[in-house]
């Protein structure tokens, strides 16, 4: 049984290749271009582009499942090479945004139904994973650290960060045993965390005081777009983190269902990537 893994260089689909490596499952790994891919030792790696079918039988020969991330444009062109594959079970990385009340509204959630539509229309077994608030976005302050500070809007926001070896142990399992078909699992970390206790635990764990600056609505819309968001998301990220100041934000212990361990504290997060503020 071959699983491939598509977007191997990211921090999720990278975190699902080392839990099915560490299971001793037979992966194929894949990235718009392979040579640029740092794989563990025995994992097989090919070049394939979710936006361009002509790049996926090759990808998909002779395996069994697929773990892939939302991409709308091209996705009927996946579902169609899957199915040509035999592949038995999709697993897709989605949002949270989607089970949101508000989906109907939200260019986020319109993104990733597209997706879980055409998946779910598929002749193979696929499930969905719906995390909220990625801890990696964290990462995202990395200069701001370097000078001291985190600069945020909505500093007392609470959001139920994931660490990404949640989100891919999850992945893991399902893609192992082939359960959860045609579900939707909404995944978050154990507690509810402001961007201001985060703050306070990296400093920590960092051992460097960081100071809170709390940017405007428009200070962080511009900091979005000039990071490389899409602009038609900031609206809808900005609305969810304000909300969550009145609302109590969703956690779930759906990791823990899954895999029968406790998702991972903000604080773990944090320690496995101390390397990367330094």
């Amino acid at each position: 049984m071959t699983i491939l893994v598509t977007g191997a260089s990211g921090h999720v689909g990278r975190a699902v290749l080392e839990a099915l490596v560490a299971a001793g499952q037979d992966v194929r790994a894949s990235s718009r271009d392979a040579t640029k891919l740092d794989v563990p030792e025995g994992v097989a790696k090919v070049s394939a582009d979710l936006e361009d079918a002509s790049t996926l039988e090759p990808a998909l020969d002779g395996v069994s499942a697929a773990f892939i991330y939302t991409r709308p444009q091209g996705i009927d062109g996946f579902v169609k090479a899957a199915e040509a594959a035999g592949v038995r079970h999709v697993v897709v990385l989605s949002s949270a945004a989607t089970l949101q009340p508000d989906a109907a509204q939200s260019r986020i959630a319109a993104l990733h139904h597209a997706v879980e539509r055409a998946v779910a229309a598929g002749s193979f077994a696929s499930t969905m994973l719906n995390p909220g608030a990625f801890a990696t976005n964290t990462l995202a302050w990395r200069a701001d650290v370097a000078e001291g500070a985190v600069r945020t809007v909505y500093p007392d926001s609470r959001i139920g960060a994931i660490h990404e070896r949640d989100i891919a142990d999850v992945a893991a399992r399902i893609l192992i045993d082939g359960s959860h078909d045609g579900q939707s699992l909404p995944l978050t970390g154990p507690a509810p965390i402001s961007f201001r206790e985060q703050a306070e635990v990296l400093a920590d764990v960092l051992g460097k005081p960081l100071r809170v600056e709390e940017l405007t609505v428009e200070q962080a819309t511009e900091q979005m777009l000039a990071r490389g968001w899409p602009p038609e998301v900031p609206p809808s990220v900005l609305g969810a983190w304000a909300r969550t100041l009145r609302e109590p934000s969703l956690v779930t212990d759906v990791v823990r269902e899954v895999t029968g361990a406790a998702p991972r504290t903000f604080r773990q997060w944090a320690e496995d990537h101390r390397a990367d503020f330094s």
